[in-house]
Formats: structure tokens, C-alpha cells, sequence
């Protein structure tokens, strides 16, 4: 089960297309995010208006810093984020106080 949840919102630049980010998104969860400790998964959406959100789940406050550590650093990321307007980008993480999943009951 995870503790950390984070919340990644942003939007893309204007000539990225949608496709193209959905292809770097897949690289980018199997090739990098599915290889760090502590991750478990990460869903990705986008608004009728064009912005993207991602909710990634971790196993500690710890592994998800760790995370962006490695990600800043890494040279495989950077043509997942050249696809992102900066400007746009907010990241928020929280710490899980509560889960409710009808599976559980």
C-alpha cells in the first residue's frame, strides 16, 4: 500500500502533440519510474481544456524524493519534460491520512 500520493499538474507546450506525449509517458513509466524503489503506479489525464494531470503513488515521502533526485539528474528524462511548458508545472505531494476502495469491504 502506499503512503505518498503526488499530484503533478502542467500543461503542453503548443506544438507538442498529444500522441507524441502518450508515447514518452509509456517510455518514461517502464523505462525510469517502474525501476525506482518504493514506486507503485501513476495514472495519468488531461481536462477538455488541456491540462494534463498525473497522481503517482509511492510507497514513502523518502522513495518519492528520491524519486525526483534521479529524475532531475537523469538524461532519459529529458525528452519527456522538453515536451512541457515549465511555466505550467506545479507538483504537490501529500502524505495518505485515508483510502477508501469498495474492493476492501
Amino acid at each position: 500500500m502506499y503512503k505518498t500520493y503526488e499530484i503533478v499538474t502542467f500543461r503542453l507546450k503548443p506544438e507538442t502533440e498529444e500522441a507524441v506525449y502518450i508515447e514518452e509517458t509509456k517510455k518514461l513509466e517502464r523505462e525510469f519510474l517502474g525501476k525506482l524503489p518504493g514506486f507503485i503506479d501513476r495514472e495519468t489525464g488531461v481536462s477538455e481544456d488541456g491540462e494534463w494531470t498525473v497522481v503517482l503513488h509511492w510507497r514513502s515521502a523518502e522513495d518519492a524524493q528520491a524519486s525526483i533526485n534521479k529524475f532531475v539528474e537523469s538524461e532519459g528524462t529529458k525528452s519527456f519534460t522538453e515536451l512541457i511548458d515549465m511555466d505550467t508545472f506545479e507538483m504537490k505531494r501529500f502524505e495518505m491520512k485515508d483510502r477508501y476502495n469498495l474492493k476492501d469491504q
